[in-house]
């Protein structure tokens, strides 16, 4: 065998190793860890009913319905790898909620928690999820849900502004560290893992985002959030933190900025926080603002 054959037969078989890489990389991508816990709403001195939707596809949802006794529920929706046990922000909003007289509704999103679901699609169909989840809502407790807010963290920040410009029956829209961009944000996600894995994720990135498409059955430009900001027909109040790793504040101003020359009700709310830690770092602000923006729009 001469050299050059050699090199060739080594070219090839690290090629493969690499589509290999990228394949098995796609498909964690789409599975991420089912997160759980063992706090409910009662914890926070709240009754609660767990509660189950079946989505258009057949995937079955579980979530909590917290009913304070109020005409007006806001929907919370975790992010990517969470659920709706998270600690760090569905917690606390929650408890914000609840205690100043919101019903709330969490579900843990298709392929997270305890919902069913092979794969997450990173907000496509997660999009159609919450627009089947408005309407139990809406035919089981239509006394409850007289007006309807949303709540979303990072995924489900982008879910909730998606929402809030293509769903009649919502009215306020509060997005916490959105991803603006699905394909930027991924490749941000990388970027916190150690090398030498970091480098050979990002060398195959491209092929790890065309079988990722292929697998979920997905059209990526459908989760590029800019291309909603001409679209928002509801009250939206967007949170985001200047050391986030994940989300560009450019990319949140450029939204912003373009909603609000399409005269949207676009407010921008800016904090030195890392990804949704708004929530920890200014508990009483956060608060005040989210209370105040969900008050003004659901009264």
């Amino acid at each position: 065998m001469g050299p050059w054959v050699l090199i060739a037969f080594l070219v090839i078989i690290i090629a493969a190793i690499l589509v290999l890489l990228a394949f098995v990389a796609a498909k964690k991508l789409l599975s991420p860890p089912r997160k759980k816990g063992t706090w409910t709403p009662r914890d926070l001195g709240f009754n609660y009913q767990d509660v189950e939707v079946v989505t258009d596809d057949g995937v079955k949802l579980r979530g909590w319905f917290v009913d304070v006794g109020s005409e007006n529920t806001v929907i919370a929706i975790h992010g990517y790898t969470s659920s709706r046990w998270d600690e760090t922000y569905m917690k606390p909003v929650i408890h914000i909620l609840a205690r100043n007289r919101f019903n709330v509704l969490a579900f843990d999103f298709r392929a997270h928690g305890e919902s069913e679901g092979k794969y997450t699609t990173l907000g496509v169909r997660e999009l159609r999820d919450y627009r089947r989840i408005i309407s139990w809502l809406k035919n089981n407790y239509p006394d409850k849900a007289k007006k309807v807010g949303v709540i979303g963290y990072s995924m489900g920040g982008a879910v909730a502004i998606m929402l809030a410009a293509t769903e009649d029956r919502i009215d306020a829209v509060v997005a916490d560290s959105p991803y603006m961009d699905i394909i930027a944000s991924g490749k941000r996600w990388i970027k916190r893992m150690k090398q030498p894995m970091r480098s050979l994720l990002l060398a195959v990135y491209p092929l790890i985002v065309s079988f990722a498409s292929r697998i979920a059955g997905i059209n990526t430009d459908e989760l590029r959030i800019i291309n909603y900001a001409d679209k928002v027909k509801k009250p939206l109040l967007i949170i985001a933190g200047r050391r986030d790793d994940l989300v560009s504040i450019d990319e949140i101003n450029s939204f912003f900025q373009r909603a609000k020359a399409h005269g949207k009700l676009v407010e921008l709310w800016i904090t030195d926080s890392p990804h949704v830690r708004t929530i920890l770092d200014e508990p009483e602000e956060y608060e005040k603002r989210i209370v105040s923006f969900f008050r003004r729009w659901l009264s």
